[in-house]
C-alpha cells in the first residue's frame, strides 16, 4: 500500500492538487506522519497555489528521482503516466481506484469511522 511505500523514504510529492491528490495527502499524512514536498501539476492554470501550506509546483521542478504518488483520477492518470515516464521519472506509485480505496478504507479505519467489517 502507498503508506508503507512513503516510509521508504521522507521525501515525496503527490501528482495532482484536487479531490484525490487532497484526500491522499490527509490519510498518508495521518498514516505516516509525513507531508509531501509539494504537490506537482502539469499546469498551474487552475489550481490552487498551495494546499495546507504546502506549495503546488510544476512537475519539471521536481528532481527525477523523487517518489511520486499519482493522485489523480484513473482517466487522467492515462495522460499522466506516460508524461512522466517521458520526462524520466521512475519513483512513482500510481493510487488506483483500489489503492485509493485501500488508503482511505485504513484511514478512516484509524480515526474510527467505517471499520472494514
Amino acid at each position: 500500500m502507498v503508506a508503507e511505500w512513503i516510509k521508504k523514504t521522507d521525501k515525496y510529492v503527490i501528482y495532482g492538487a484536487q479531490v484525490v491528490a487532497v484526500g491522499a495527502y490527509t490519510a498518508i499524512t495521518y498514516l505516516t506522519g509525513i507531508k509531501p514536498q509539494c504537490f506537482v501539476v502539469g499546469r498551474l492554470a487552475g489550481n490552487p497555489t498551495q494546499i495546507d501550506d504546502i506549495p503546488v509546483c510544476l512537475i519539471e521542478t521536481v528532481p527525477k528521482e523523487t517518489y511520486i504518488v499519482v493522485g489523480v483520477t484513473e482517466l487522467v492518470q492515462q495522460e499522466i503516466l506516460p508524461y512522466l515516464d517521458l520526462l524520466g521519472y521512475r519513483n512513482i506509485y500510481t493510487l488506483t481506484q483500489h489503492e485509493e480505496y485501500l488508503l482511505m478504507a485504513k484511514y478512516f479505519g484509524s480515526i474510527g469511522k467505517f471499520p472494514l467489517v
